[in-house]
């Protein structure tokens, strides 16, 4: 993430805990969190200001995909499958032959379903599954069953791009 919020995912900006900006050093008080997040979001505010399209007073087109509206009627059955897959393979306990069955899973719907919704859901999906596979240990509420003690060595935030993601999964999926 630059001083803007812009992540390495296009389009993707973020503000407040998620960024780990280290902005209040190692003092996480929720209130510096909250401090952080709204002058981080009037950044991003300005830094997106003329980068979206004028407000239209029409429909977009029925051919433009899945309704992207946040609450929908009925999920898809791609969105069904991944929500179980997530739940079975990422929750709380974990562990990497999961873990690979998830990511290969996530990169099938992929391929079935293009739809900007599901695309975003399955490209934090993505993220998730392949920086628990990359972190070999138990730590905090996450655990791995496959490696059960933490290890100093992981003592430290982690980071990963889409990019990154993308390549681990590839390697898995061959």
């Amino acid at each position: 993430m630059d001083a803007d919020g812009k992540t390495t995912v296009d389009g993707l900006w973020a503000a407040g805990e998620v960024t780990s900006t280290g902005v209040h050093g190692a003092n996480r008080l929720a209130s510096n969190s909250l401090l952080e997040a709204v002058v981080f979001a009037a950044r991003i505010a300005e830094n997106i200001k003329g980068m979206l399209p004028e407000s239209s007073l029409y429909e977009w087109p029925k051919d433009a995909g899945e309704n992207d509206e946040l609450v929908t009627l009925e999920d898809s059955r791609e969105l069904k499958t991944l929500r179980s897959a997530m739940s079975a393979h990422a929750g709380v306990i974990r562990d990497a032959d999961g873990l690979k069955d998830l990511i290969r899973q996530i990169v099938r719907l992929e391929g079935i379903n293009k739809r900007v919704r599901f695309s975003n859901m399955a490209t934090a999906a993505k993220l998730i599954a392949t920086a628990a596979l990359k972190r070999e240990e138990s730590r905090g509420g996450h655990y791995r069953s496959d490696f059960p003690d933490a290890v100093e060595a992981f003592r430290h935030r982690s980071f990963m791009t889409l990019k990154d993601a993308d390549r681990i999964a590839a390697e898995i999926v061959g």
